[in-house]
């Protein structure tokens, strides 16, 4: 009588086949190749982690200078009694559909001739009684706390057709 085969010994015959097929052996260029493939895929990859962290985990300056502005302007009676509550106000970068370029904040930075480093932001700023357009120039000072060179915005409302200018800090 025949033994019958069990999962093991048909494991251990296939091994046995396929252990005696020579693996030639791996080229130059291919080894190359599989190189530079490897290095590309590390490339992309700590491109990613660095942008997800410049992105996500570190604020960028302008984002820092926009929310600075907004809790500012929010803050301000004169720009509560324009436009509504803090609670009702939005802000975001651009008049746009598209969502992508409302979430960018139009920025500028430069260096002052004393070499202090400026951030300059635009934005729009809405709420129940009107919008309106925001300019700021912004630069940290000693202390590390952000100051203005200016701070502006031009209020529109629906009885009026032409803007009006606040100085919330005035340009020296």
């Amino acid at each position: 009588q025949a033994p019958t085969d069990s999962f093991e010994l048909t494991t251990e015959r296939i091994s046995a086949l396929t252990d005696k097929i020579p693996q030639r052996p791996v080229g130059v260029v291919e080894g190359t190749s599989y190189s530079i493939i490897i290095l590309a895929a590390f490339g992309v990859l700590a491109y990613l982690v660095y942008m997800f962290v410049l992105n996500f985990i570190m604020e960028p300056t302008a984002l820092q200078c926009f929310n600075h502005t907004l809790d500012v302007l929010k803050a301000d009676p004169r720009i509560t009694v324009r436009l509504g509550a803090s609670d009702d106000i939005r802000a975001w970068g651009s008049n746009s559909s598209s969502r992508v370029a409302r979430q960018q904040i139009p920025h500028q930075i430069y260096k002052d001739a004393q070499g202090q480093e400026h951030v300059r932001v635009q934005f729009y700023m809405k709420g129940p009684s009107g919008t309106g357009l925001v300019n700021a120039d912004m630069y940290r000072d000693t202390a590390g706390q952000w100051q203005y060179t200016y701070l502006l915005m031009d209020v529109y409302t629906a009885s009026s057709s032409n803007p009006s200018r606040l100085y919330i800090v005035k340009p020296q």
